[in-house]
This record gives structure tokens, C-alpha cells and sequence, in this order.
């Protein structure tokens, strides 16, 4: 068809142009068609390049849900529980649970101690053969110097505060990322620790503060166990 079209072109070129050599009328017919075929040459690409874009748009949405739910699916929860016990009467339990990577979320509830603050910390060893005197210092691995649980300087056993009603009781959730339950520093067979004293978070110039928060005697300790 083009080869008709091109073949009609040169014949009106050459009768309509009189004067003009044949060679002449041959270029001009020559440069005609390679417009034309730029032309199509462009309106081409340009709908392939917008079907290319389409399909990859498409297919990388879809690929990256499919990725999500697979990962998804295979996400791991893992689940751990401290049961408190204490010589003067405070008694409580703490669930930890964490998915994947995720931050862990520990929530507790805790009975018997005196109203306002008291320290609530994960401690380095799950022994307590000598009641929680012998759980060790809070839970380090990084070596750092004790603060506040938002501070980048701090324990990762250093979980703050707990805030006991005018009853004796607590219920509390803390969202931490520094206390995972598996990998090298996973806090399961440690012990969590629940002081007598506020914590300073570092920050009250006693000579403890950088190293427990100057938060008193340990009244209540248990050991963190996986739970089904």
C-alpha cells in the first residue's frame, strides 16, 4: 500500500512540477515519505512506551502485594509471660508479645505496692535463687549509660516508670523496640524487676542515676518465659 502510495506521489509530483529535473521530483518524493514514516515511528513508540508503562505500573502493584502478603503470612508472633513474686506482698504478671521485627508490647498488671512511681526495668539474668538480688544489673548489651526509655543513651532494659493508683495497682502497656524476644538480644530467661523508688531516668544527680536510675530496693522479680 505505501509502495502505491509512494508510486502515485511521484507521478503527481512529476507532472504537476514542470521545469523541475526528475531527480529533482524523486528527492522531494523520497524526503515526503520519510516524514510520513517518522511520523509513524513516533505515534508508535509513543503507544508502546504507554503500554510499557501500564504494564509495569500494574504488574509492580501486584507483585508488591503479593510480596506483602506473603510476608505477611509468614510473620512469626512470639509470646512471653513473667509471673512476679515478691517477700512483701507484691504480686502481679507481664505478657510480652512481638511480631516479626516489630516493636515488643508489654502489658502487665501488678498489686501490693505504694502509690505513685516505681522503676520498672528488664534485668540481665533470669536467676533468682537469691531472691531478685540475684537477676544481675538492667539489661545492657550496648554498654550505654541508663535514661529514659525515648532516650537514644539508654539501657535497653530501661522500660521507666510504672504508675501505682492510691489501691496498690497498676495495669500498664509499654511499646519498646530494645527488648525483642528472639535473636542475640532477646530478654527471654532474664527477669523484669519492679523497684521500690521512682526512676530519674538518669537525670537526677545522684550518683546512681547513670547506672539505675537511683530507683531503689527491688520488691517484685520474675523471670520471662516463652508462652505458647
Amino acid at each position: 500500500m505505501l509502495v502505491d502510495l509512494f508510486a502515485a506521489i511521484c507521478a503527481s509530483v512529476i507532472i504537476s512540477l514542470d521545469g523541475l529535473s526528475f531527480i529533482s521530483c524523486i528527492m522531494q518524493c523520497v524526503l515526503f515519505m520519510s516524514c510520513i514514516m517518522q511520523c509513524v515511528f513516533f505515534l508508535s513508540t509513543f503507544v508502546a512506551t504507554a503500554i510499557m508503562w501500564w504494564l509495569l505500573l500494574y504488574f509492580d502493584n501486584t507483585l508488591a502485594n503479593l510480596i506483602f502478603v506473603f510476608f505477611r503470612s509468614h510473620t512469626t508472633m512470639v509470646k512471653a509471660v513473667a509471673v512476679l513474686s515478691s517477700s512483701e506482698g507484691v504480686k502481679g504478671t507481664v505478657h510480652f508479645a512481638q511480631e516479626g521485627d516489630a516493636p515488643t508490647t508489654v502489658t502487665g498488671t501488678v498489686s501490693g505496692l505504694k502509690p505513685g512511681l516505681h522503676g520498672f526495668h528488664v534485668h540481665a539474668l533470669g536467676d533468682t535463687t537469691n531472691g531478685c538480688m540475684s537477676t544481675g544489673p538492667h539489661f545492657n548489651p550496648a554498654s550505654k549509660e541508663h535514661g529514659a526509655p525515648e532516650d537514644e543513651n539508654r539501657h535497653a532494659g530501661d522500660l521507666g516508670n510504672v504508675n501505682v493508683g492510691d489501691d496498690g495497682t497498676v495495669s500498664f502497656t509499654i511499646v519498646d523496640k530494645q527488648i525483642p524476644l528472639t535473636g542475640p538480644n532477646s530478654i527471654v530467661g532474664r527477669a523484669v524487676v519492679v523497684h521500690a523508688d521512682p526512676d530519674d531516668l538518669g537525670k537526677g544527680g545522684h550518683e546512681l542515676s547513670k547506672s539505675t536510675g537511683n530507683a531503689g530496693g527491688r520488691v517484685a522479680c520474675g523471670v520471662i518465659g516463652l508462652q505458647a
